[in-house]
């Protein structure tokens, strides 16, 4: 087992790398917020200065109202995500197979406690959505729950939570608002930027570590390439654990899933 240990999320820096300049997972999200804010604070700007407000009062009531619209786009960013997943709160004693797997390994591998979400779906797959470890959420759909077993479920829980420690804040804040603007292949193209072969594949290589059974990692992978596809809006596609969409090419945004079976089968 010691070869996972070079290969695990906490050797990992919790960063993404844009360009040459490393940023954590929050500050790349304001780079996703900003342009839509300054876009939104200049067409204010103009339209004040057309209806004859003073340069000083528009130049400050437009950056304000820039201001305050990131803010919001970056806060409601969880809460759209959730609602475009179509993902429905999991009630205390709803699943309890599910409760207990995630507080064993929360408690055991001092990760936050995430809140749980379903989406009713007979694809097996799941995700991670959130802006930090304390408010995030796991969301699994409904196949997942039923064709997994115990061993299976606790990789791809163990999995999630290492995607959450390692920070969802950007792909979180992409999905929701290229949605939002009817972006999806941007959303696509900044998962791909930051979300490479390495770190995908090193979220199920730490989860195969915490469970210490790679072959339940490669299994649940298995188990959710060979399922149907999910129907989900192509904005919110990079935060699911395999492809939703069961592309079978890389090239399409997300990594290969058999490929990430081939790199645990050699453990």
């Amino acid at each position: 087992m010691s070869g996972l240990r070079c290969l695990g999320c906490h050797d990992r820096t919790e960063s993404l790398t844009l360009g040459r300049s490393p940023l954590t997972s929050n500050q790349a999200s304001v780079l996703v917020v900003a342009p839509v804010s300054l876009v939104v604070a200049v067409i204010a700007w103009m339209t004040a200065a057309i209806l004859g407000v003073p340069v000083p009062v528009a130049a400050a009531g437009a950056v304000l109202l820039g201001l305050v619209l990131g803010v919001v786009l970056y806060l409601r960013s969880p809460r759209s995500v959730l609602k475009a997943l179509r993902a429905k709160p999991i009630a205390a004693g709803d699943n309890p197979r599910l409760e207990n797997l995630v507080d064993g390994l929360c408690t055991t591998h001092a990760f936050a406690r995430p809140s749980l979400h379903v989406v009713e779906s007979p694809a097996v797959n799941a995700a991670a959505v959130g802006l930090n470890q304390v408010t995030a959420h796991l969301v699994v759909t409904s196949g997942a729950l039923s064709r997994h077993g115990r061993l299976e479920l606790e990789a791809v829980v163990a999995r999630q939570l290492c995607v959450i420690r390692s920070g969802v804040a950007f792909p979180t804040v992409v999905a929701s608002v290229c949605g939002l603007l009817g972006l999806a292949q941007l959303a696509a193209r900044l998962a791909t930027r930051v979300s490479d072969f390495n770190a995908v594949s090193g979220a199920d290589i730490e989860a195969a570590r915490l469970t210490s059974y790679p072959p339940a990692m490669s299994v649940a992978l298995q188990q959710s390439a060979d399922g149907c596809p999910l129907d989900t809006p192509r904005s919110v596609v990079h935060l699911w654990m395999t492809d939703p969409l069961q592309r079978s090419s890389a090239a399409a945004g997300v990594t290969s899933t058999l490929q990430r079976i081939d790199v645990l089968d050699e453990i």
